[in-house]
């Protein structure tokens, strides 16, 4: 079992380091590619400027969105940017909080081990999450899956909305969510330094309790990081009662080092995580992934300032394992109990040279290759008169495996000094490939796909604080190994997958305008997003002979239609003040049968008023009262039910002493409301938490 038995003594590892090393106290520096100065355990140069931190951040540089350095403010798609800050003073217990108090995101989520990210209106793998930039291997084949990635590990999140497979290839339909996580330093200066942490939170809404320690430290150019987090909550609870079976239990260690020279870098990083996640369900006596496993392993170089026509080139390497054990035991009197056991494991290869020619222009050219390798065991136990009696089932998958290679170049290209283009074209190439295995109904098969994606932006400079920006991009997504030969039960069906699936195509089109001024930030977004051969799970009307559940079938259905709208802007009142909201609305049109597409969020809303200045030269506050209203979704699927309206309020502070002490609480859902997530799978109860109070303390010497 991973980290079994190691969880106590290596927190306690990591504090006697700390003491050690405590003494020699520094400044944070730098960390990534932003351009704020951060600091453990208090608010950024950039922060406090209020109305600028959490909202819309023009003046922050992304990488996801070119693979450059590149404003936000000079990016042709919309762009949303999470600080480690913002994820400190929000105390989420997962990513999906986050998420839905951005501009065109969402999640849906059934506590902290139950994940599903959206991008307008698109999630699974129509979605591609990136983790320092390596595609996350999840084969989320729908449902609340976990995304593996505790918000502790998190420095910053970027997420590019709208079409990303020029630069990253298949499932960035919907756009790209790149995690980059904390990691130690990059920098080359004489002596020894050190830097230690401790955090720890509580909630109500499901007795929840975190702890997190972070050691870091270096020695002249050589820099290490350490990061251990512990994470443990009941089942939510709602007005409604307790939601079965939404516990998490897990813990997760990271670590990093990172050696730099005069013109170039080489960093590693680790990361596992292991947990019992809680799957709800109202009959079972037990529902849950137990001692899941998902760690990853990364190296970096990166080579720069080579010559005036190649400033960078860099290469990347990874390799992940996804072990995910699947355990249900149901009631009586058909008792049974069922194992299923999930691996995948992937390793990833990704050079890159950035070129430029003449001012202006700016290349960015690379190949991607990947390969998954995925299997499965499945154990079914019937309690009889004579005790358990092992009923023999195949795998949900048969050996099989995936390998993709992409080739891409782009060019960031300054035709005058208001207009800028950005025209990139990919070649991708994935096979993928199933043995034979007793008893499962996909046989031996193996397939071929590939495709041409395009893309153009454009920046047009109307003042030096208004940019027009427009995008057209042609995104392809390859069906997964789970949609080919996937075979088993899935919450009210038994999925069985079809090898002979089709790609997914789309065409998108994206029109905006982006607004940078010193008082006032913010950005209008319009988008139509066409898919072809969209890909669905349909009833089949034939039943399962085993469990008695209807067998759905993963299909190729026509064309899908999604369009919509995004507005956000944050205005500074002066005197510490500032209002912060952002506007969400995407259609889902199922063209072919004239239809709604199901799993489309409602119409939201999220708003309000923030106070944060120095009281003293050592001491910080901060205070947010904040509105989310989410409309009542009656365009739904034919198999869905129209959902209520709600809003909630949220009151949520911090301060900080001396850059070391920080105190932070917040109050969730002050009205104590029960209400329903149109995105949950839970349909039985309105499954959402109720009045939430979250206290969390962070030291840092």
């Amino acid at each position: 079992m991973f980290f079994a038995g190691g969880k106590q003594w290596l927190s306690g590892a990591l504090v006697i380091v700390g003491l050690w090393s405590w003494p020699v106290v520094v400044k944070a520096e730098p960390v990534g590619v932003t351009t704020e100065v951060q600091e453990e355990g208090t608010l950024t140069e950039v922060e406090k400027e209020p109305g600028k931190s959490d909202s819309v951040q023009m003046e922050s540089v992304v990488v996801t969105a070119t693979r450059t350095e590149t404003p936000v403010f000079e990016t042709s798609l919309p762009v949303n940017v999470i600080r480690r800050g913002q994820i400190e003073r929000e105390q989420p217990i997962s990513i999906a909080e986050i998420f839905k108090r951005e501009a065109g995101l969402d999640a849906s989520t059934t506590g902290p081990g139950s994940v599903r990210p959206m991008i307008r209106g698109l999630f699974d793998d129509r979605v591609l999450v990136l983790v320092d930039g390596i595609r996350l291997s999840e084969q989320r084949g729908g449902g609340s899956h976990r995304l593996s990635i505790d918000p502790y590990q998190i420095e910053k999140i970027e997420v590019v909305r709208g079409p990303g497979s020029v630069l990253y290839g298949s499932d960035a339909i919907g756009g790209v969510i790149n995690i980059i996580t904390r990691q130690a330093k990059v920098e080359d200066r004489p002596g020894r330094r050190s830097e230690f942490s401790l955090s720890g939170g509580v909630d109500n809404a499901c007795d929840g309790l975190e702890q997190n320690t972070v050691c870091q430290g270096g020695y002249n150019n050589v820099n290490l990081f350490l990061n251990s987090i512990y994470r443990n909550t009941s089942d939510i609870n709602t007005p409604s009662g307790n939601l079965p079976h939404s516990f998490y239990r897990g813990f997760t260690l990271s670590g990093s080092g990172a050696i730099a020279w005069p013109q170039s870098e080489l960093t590693f990083s680790a990361w596992g995580t292991e947990g019992d996640i809680g799957i709800p369900n109202r009959t079972a006596q037990e529902s849950y992934f137990k001692d899941e496993v998902h760690a990853m392993a990364q190296g970096s170089y990166r080579h720069y300032d080579i010559s005036e026509y190649c400033p960078e080139i860099r290469v990347d390497a990874a390799f992940q394992r996804h072990q995910r054990h699947m355990q249900i035991l149901n009631p009586t009197p058909a008792t049974s109990d069922l194992d299923i056991l999930l691996n995948i494991n992937t390793w990833n290869l990704q050079p890159q040279a950035n070129l430029t020619w003449g001012d202006r222009h700016r290349f960015t050219t690379g190949l991607q290759f990947f390969r998954e390798d995925a299997s499965s065991t499945r154990d079914r136990w019937l309690l009889t008169a004579g005790g358990w009696t092992p009923s023999p089932l195949p795998g949900v998958i048969p050996d099989s495996d995936r390998t993709g290679l992409g080739m891409y170049v782009q060019d960031e290209f300054t035709l005058t000094d208001r207009l800028s283009l950005t025209p990139g074209i990919r070649f991708d190439w994935i096979r993928a490939a199933a043995g034979e295995s007793p008893l499962h109904p996909v046989g031996s098969s193996s397939a071929d796909d590939s495709a041409v994606s395009g893309n153009l932006g454009m920046v047009y400079r109307l003042t030096p604080h208004l940019n027009l920006v427009a995008n057209a991009g042609r995104a392809f997504r390859a069906p997964t190994l789970l949609e080919r030969f996937f075979y088993g039960p899935h919450q009210d069906t038994v999925d069985i997958g079809n090898p002979d699936l089709k790609p997914e195509t789309s065409f998108n089109l994206d029109v905006g305008l982006k607004a940078n001024f010193s008082r006032f930030q913010g950005s209008l977004s319009f988008f139509r997003n066409e898919i072809s051969d969209y890909i669905i799970k349909r009833d089949t009307g034939v039943f399962d002979p085993v469990s008695g559940l209807e067998i759905a079938r993963w299909e190729n259905v026509g064309r899908a239609l999604l369009y919509g709208a995004e507005a956000e802007g944050a205005y500074i009142l002066g005197a510490g003040f500032s209002l912060f909201a952002n506007l969400s609305y995407v259609r889902g049109k199922d063209q072919t049968a004239s239809t709604d597409l199901p799993d489309i969020p409602p119409f939201k809303s999220n708003y309000g008023l923030r106070y944060q200045a120095a009281v003293r030269s050592d001491w910080d506050v901060w205070t947010e009262f904040a509105g989310l209203t989410v409309s009542r979704q009656g365009q739904v699927a034919p198999s869905e039910r129209p959902s209520g309206g709600y809003t909630t309020l949220t009151w949520s502070t911090e301060t900080c002493y001396k850059k070391t002490v920080r105190l932070s609480l917040m109050v969730a859902n002050l009205t104590n409301k029960s209400y329903h997530d149109h995105l949950s799978r839970v349909t039985w109860m309105n499954e959402q938490p109720g009045r939430n109070v979250r206290f969390n303390v962070s030291f840092a010497f």
